[in-house]
């Protein structure tokens, strides 16, 4: 059994004033980012509010996942992911396990899309960019453009994150900007059914794990459920708070500052008894980008959670990310059932 977590302090994952990123002075924009800095530094987590989106759209969303996953099971099998090659778009089901055996299956359900991977032109993996690519499900034909017009708003939010987080390690607020102008970034609507058995070694909501992102920007809804390990080992838990987001640093943004900004491992377990829905959206890099260090950590650290799959070959990420897809969600040279 595992046990309950308890909810986390204000301290380990605090809860940042945004104020639409409309800053009376240079010193209120300097404490801003200050405050994100040392959040990424030492948990790689916490909460974002006045950031600009409004309650409604995040409403919106949360409204369109509900539909979504209410919908017979033929109709969401109609887009399911085995049907759209390297497009990675579309249905996965409850418990689904992609082509790798060893990854266990995660309690939840969930909804896809994808932009600009992989590159059209490629030899085997020639397909149109993602926007043409993804699946749209005609049981409701209103989700398309509800679902492209969050993600747009989120992408512009991703992208002030990005100059605040190269401010607070003294790099020029275009660093990672730069480095996301054609991203192949990715936005999720997920299901949690409640779960009844917590057992450890069991599936879980989503299995522990680090991002592969550059960053992750995570409206939940008011059940809760994400759990966080805290670098001393312990893992609390993010509770809910209303109109607000929760950002991580993931792998690339660890790989890029050299460990400066810390990706750190989470998972979802929904003990509520209640259904609960969340959206994350991956702000990942152009395809071509690499892992590289953009600069250099003056005090080196040592990973102590690994992730679940690395990059021996030194693949650049969209050819990286491609393989990791093709494992986690579904190998796109196998034709579908």
């Amino acid at each position: 059994m595992i046990e309950a977590t308890r909810p986390a302090k204000l301290d380990e994952i605090p809860i940042i004033d945004l104020k639409n990123f409309n800053y009376a002075t240079t010193a209120e924009r300097d404490r801003v980012v200050a405050e994100i800095s040392a959040a990424c530094k030492q948990a790689g987590f916490l909460y974002i509010i006045n950031h600009g989106i409004e309650p409604a759209a995040i409403d919106r969303i949360y409204n369109v996942a509900r539909n979504f996953f209410a919908l017979p099971e033929d109709d969401k099998e109609e887009i399911s992911i085995k049907k759209s090659g390297y497009a990675f778009s579309g249905f996965l089901p409850t418990a689904h396990i992609g082509s790798d055996p060893t990854m266990k299956s995660d309690l939840h359900e969930s909804f896809q899309i994808q932009a600009n991977l992989p590159e059209a032109g490629t030899d085997a993996k020639a397909v149109a960019p993602l926007d043409e690519g993804n699946l749209w499900p005609s049981a409701m034909p209103s989700l398309r453009d509800d679902v492209l017009e969050y993600r747009n708003q989120v992408t512009k939010l991703g992208y002030h994150l990005l100059e605040l987080l190269a401010a607070g390690v003294g790099l020029p607020t275009n660093t990672f900007t730069s480095r996301a102008s054609d991203p192949v970034s990715m936005l999720r609507l997920l299901h949690y059914p409640p779960q009844n058995k917590i057992e450890e070694g069991g599936a879980l909501g989503t299995r522990a794990h680090n991002d592969t992102s550059i960053i992750t920007i995570l409206a939940q809804d008011s059940v809760g459920g994400l759990e966080i390990l805290l670098k001393n080992g312990e893992w609390v838990s993010a509770p809910p708070v209303k109109y607000s987001y929760i950002i991580n640093i993931g792998d690339l943004m660890q790989a890029w500052t050299d460990g400066v900004y810390v990706s750190t491992p989470h998972r979802v377990i929904n003990r509520s008894g209640a259904e609960r829905y969340s959206v994350p959206f991956f702000m990942n890099p152009n395809y071509r980008e690499t892992f590289a260090p953009i600069m250099k950590n003056a005090q080196p650290v040592t990973e102590t959670f690994q992730s679940l799959i690395k990059n021996p070959q030194n693949l650049c990420y969209g050819d990286w990310v491609t393989e990791v897809y093709s494992r986690i969600y579904n190998d796109p040279t196998k034709a579908a059932a």
